[in-house]
């Protein structure tokens, strides 16, 4: 049930809409559409937001690639309501959607991610959300809570990531360069080429850094190919390939004494433990993505989608106590078929399909001397395999209602070995088995649309996350036979709308997720990390994001005045996440804070385009002191960032376009952490930030 206190703050947050503006900028679709014309793609319904019975954040081109000059994720996604990116050292990305990060020390877990229908989770639960570079990418389309009904398991959401679009039949080039603070330097080139049946584009990105803290460096080189196919009016053939080349060292966390006496420090040595620098503690991750897409309509009503993949991943990482070399490759595929009956007293559309994934991974453990392998200690190989059917009706009822109803089937398999080494003597070799028993999965929403500009919907959805192969076989070692799924149930409320001819835009949603057997990570002292049930957890949250255009969609329309773009917008997530029944040892932790969910985010700014071609944003974010512990004994410190860019763009003569800027973070010079080791052995928690630093860049493209 939602209790009083959130029931107050949602009535009047919204009650507040009236007086206010503020906006998320993720609330147009082609940077300045309004929001009854923004089309999702989220649980197939290929419907406008408004229409749509989920929380979806949208993330498009000027989002990704204008409003923050460094080119990473982090804060694009951070201006989303119920999301929150971490980089605790340049390239090691954390993303957690409505608090999944708990169990997730590092890396992307407990979310599914898409690139138009070919799966980029593997069939181990992990995404390598770094081998994406933010260059490349032309939309991103965030699901909130979860979403297993149609695409598995899962309790944090879903994320649909887009390339970048191509001019209809035009070819156009961009190169790119960008320099700013420590060292940081990056170059690009895309070329796209859009025929009457072809649409193609290819783009090189690198970027390197020598990094704030000692070290930090980073080097990464990403290649990415995307093409679409049009073999005959009704059939469609798209290839998408990702080649990713990278390499971070890892300064390790510090206690709050050490973040304190130097922030730029990296992990120094222990009585027991040699430092991060003396191991060169880092990361080696070469991933190679191939996938194909096969679209066929068979009339007017009837169609389908089948892809398949392939990948690869060659990773190394030498740490404080080991040297981990990794190899691993996955095979997948999804279909999914759509059946519209438009006609009848009940139009309906029929979404069914199935995916199925399957990796194989060969772990190899070895001493560390001072970053080269020495003896071999373990020789491990993992089986992991994740099937999903799933089916969903869309259907629509009398009074301006519409009915969403959605069932899927997950099974989650894993298969262990771990063969003899000379570190373990002559041992046969030891196979294990996980099956974890198959899980159905429903999801139920109703929307309600008043008149052409306010809908409101609620929602039930249950989610699933068995342990992902990064859990079963943490880097402490061994195999974990013991660590059960998480499920949960997850009852949503929402509120989206416009006003005032569009210039008023809000979206709002509250949420009350009732977790069980929750999963979160601990440490041995080396810092090597291993995982636990923690009873049940409660996660009430609220989100909202507004904005207001500062000056009527006519003055726009007119094509005179100074300003073609004027948005003012903000993003507020409040949430309540408490442990039940959660006894660690002797000590009940139950009603306990759970640890790295700030209770309140507040992301603010401004975007301005004027006609002359300057353009500028300004970005303010504040994020509350959160528990950095299950105990709650340790609390992060208040985050307070400003971000600015200002730029010139400009075209010179008929095909070519100059856009020159400048970027800076972290204006107030404020000292906060990048992101924090929850649970950390030893009270290391902290991850310093760079003060404050600047960046310059210029794209030049030419079309025809």
């Amino acid at each position: 049930m939602l209790n009083r206190l959130f029931q107050t703050i949602f009535f009047l947050y919204f009650l507040s809409l009236t007086t206010l503006f503020a906006q998320s900028p993720t609330s147009s679709l082609e940077d300045t559409l309004h929001l009854n014309e923004v089309v999702v793609r989220g649980y197939a319904t290929n419907r406008r937001l408004l229409e749509t019975a989920a929380s979806v954040g949208l993330l498009t081109r000027r989002d990704l690639n204008q409003r923050f000059g460094i080119p990473t994720l982090v804060p694009a996604l951070n201006t989303i309501p119920g999301v929150r990116a971490d980089e605790r050292s340049p390239g090691s990305y954390r993303l957690a959607i409505r608090g999944s990060a708990i169990r997730s020390p590092f890396g992307v877990r407990n979310i599914k991610t898409y690139w138009n229908e070919l799966p980029l989770t593997d069939a181990g639960g992990n995404t390598p959300l770094n081998a994406l570079d933010v260059r490349a990418l032309g939309r991103i389309e965030v699901i909130k809570g979860p979403s297993g009904s149609l695409y598995g398991a899962g309790t944090g959401g879903t994320i649909l990531f887009s390339g970048l679009a191509v001019p209809a039949n035009k070819t156009s080039v961009e190169i790119s360069a960008l320099g700013g603070s420590y060292g940081l330097y990056g170059n690009g080139i895309s070329v796209q080429t859009g025929k009457n049946n072809s649409a193609i584009s290819l783009s090189y990105n690198h970027l390197q850094s020598d990094g704030y803290r000692d070290q930090s460096a980073v080097v990464r080189d990403n290649l990415s190919l995307t093409g679409s196919f049009s073999i005959s009016p009704k059939r469609t053939v798209s290839v998408l390939a990702l080649y990713s080349d990278l390499h971070y060292q890892t300064p390790g966390g510090l206690t709050e004494a050490q973040f304190t006496a130097n922030p730029r420090a990296s992990r120094p040595a222990t009585a027991t433990l040699p430092s991060s620098a003396a191991q060169q503690a880092g990361i080696y991750q070469k991933i190679g993505y191939l996938g194909f897409s096969h679209e066929y309509r068979w009339n007017d009503r009837i169609q389908n989608t089948t892809v398949i993949y392939g990948s690869s991943t060659d990773f190394a990482n030498p740490f404080i106590t080991n040297y981990e070399k990794r190899a691993d490759q996955g095979l997948g595929g999804r279909t999914i078929t759509q059946i519209r009956l438009p006609n009848g007293p009940l139009p309906t559309v029929f979404t069914v399909g199935a995916e199925l994934l399957r990796n194989f991974t060969v772990d190899r453990n070895f001493g560390n001397r001072g970053g080269t392998p020495d003896t071999i200690q373990t020789d491990e190989e993992l089986i992991a395999r994740q099937s999903t059917l799933f089916a969903q009706a869309e259907t629509e009822l009398p009074a301006r209602f519409r009915l969403t109803a959605g069932l899927s089937r997950n099974d989650v398999h894993y298969g262990f070995t771990r063969f003899p080494t000379r570190a373990a003597g002559a041992l046969p070799a030891t196979l294990l088995t996980r099956n974890f028993s198959p899980v159905w999965l429903p999801r139920v929403a109703l929307l309600r649309t008043f008149g052409p500009n306010v809908s409101a919907f609620v929602s039930i959805s249950t989610g699933y996350s068995a342990p992902s192969s990064q859990e079963v076989r943490p880097s402490a070692g061994g195999f974990n036979t013991t660590l059960n799924p998480e499920r949960g149930t997850s009852y949503e409320v929402g509120l989206r709308g416009s006003a005032f001819k569009s210039q008023l835009r809000f979206d709002i949603s509250f949420y009350q997720f009732q977790l069980r057997q929750t999963i979160v990570r601990r440490s041995n002292e080396a810092g090597a990390e291993y995982f636990v049930n923690a009873g049940r957890t409660d996660q009430r949250g609220l989100e909202a994001q507004v904005s207001y255009d500062l000056l009527p969609t006519s003055y726009f329309a007119s094509q005179s005045g100074l300003f073609s773009f004027l948005r003012i917008w903000n993003s507020l997530t409040l949430t309540n996440y408490r442990f039940r029944d959660y006894q660690q040892g002797t000590v009940d932790l139950s009603n306990n804070k759970v640890p790295g969910v700030a209770p309140t985010t507040n992301v603010t700014g401004i975007d301005a385009e004027t006609r002359s071609g300057f353009y500028a944003h300004l970005t303010y974010q504040f994020l509350k002191e959160f528990a950095l512990n299950d105990a709650n004994t340790a609390l992060s410190n208040p985050t307070q960032l400003l971000q600015a860019t200002l730029g010139f763009r400009r075209a010179v003569g008929k095909n070519w376009v100059i856009d020159v800027y400048g970027s800076g973070d972290n204006l107030l010079n404020r000292s906060y952490s990048l992101g924090y080791d929850l649970n950390a052995v030893g009270n290391r928690y902290y991850n310093a930030a760079p003060a404050r630093n600047g960046l310059g860049g210029v794209r030049l493209s030419v079309k025809w």
